[in-house]
């Protein structure tokens, strides 16, 4: 008569165990697949060459936008840290900055709807006649033989040219649920 009490009790207690195991886990964040975390965003490099309008609709297609530049900590930490390990040989990556349908100099992220206040020009830049819509483009050297690029830095382009594009989203939040039903309890990753 003591065997099934003690059974009962135990499967009772695993399940209570494996309750607060499950209750008690932190939340995590995740990026979309082929995508890396860089700081609070997620980026993508690639798709093949494209113009920027194009490059834009890439994006989209991936529930992403192009890249905007907030600030320099985000720019020289973040950005230019992530480029030389996944995307080592590109010198052109399209952002969303553009001045399309300003009469003014004034940029905008296409992926926010902002004003670009943060515009990391490269030497001479920005060169209006050249078009309205920004780059990352890098100058490279191969003085020890191979390519070496320096920072990427803003250029303006025309929007027709051919580019790689870099996609951006945001890390998506995840915590842990409990799932119960008759038969068992299953744990679930649900978006926060």
């Amino acid at each position: 008569m003591l065997w099934p009490t003690i059974v009962s009790f135990a499967l009772v207690s695993l399940c209570l165990a494996r309750v607060y195991q499950a209750t008690n886990q932190e939340s995590f964040s995740s990026c979309p697949s082929s995508f890396s975390q860089v700081g609070d965003k997620c980026l993508l490099v690639g798709g093949g060459w494209k113009n920027w309008f194009e490059g834009d609709r890439y994006c989209r297609t991936l529930n992403a936008g192009m890249l905007s530049i907030r600030n320099q900590t985000e720019f020289s930490s973040l950005i230019n840290s992530y480029l030389p390990e996944f995307a080592a040989y590109e010198l052109e990556l399209w952002t969303s900055g553009n001045s399309l349908g300003d009469a003014q100099t004034n940029y905008f992220w296409q992926s926010t709807g902002k004003e670009a206040t943060y515009l990391p020009w490269a030497t001479g830049e920005p060169k209006k006649a050249n078009g309205e819509c920004l780059s990352l483009t890098a100058n490279f050297s191969m003085e020890t033989g191979e390519v070496v690029l320096d920072e990427h830095r803003l250029t303006v382009r025309n929007c027709s040219l051919w580019g790689t594009v870099i996609c951006e989203t945001q890390v998506t939040q995840f915590k842990t649920e409990l799932c119960l039903n008759p038969n068992a309890f299953h744990e679930a990753q649900i978006p926060v």
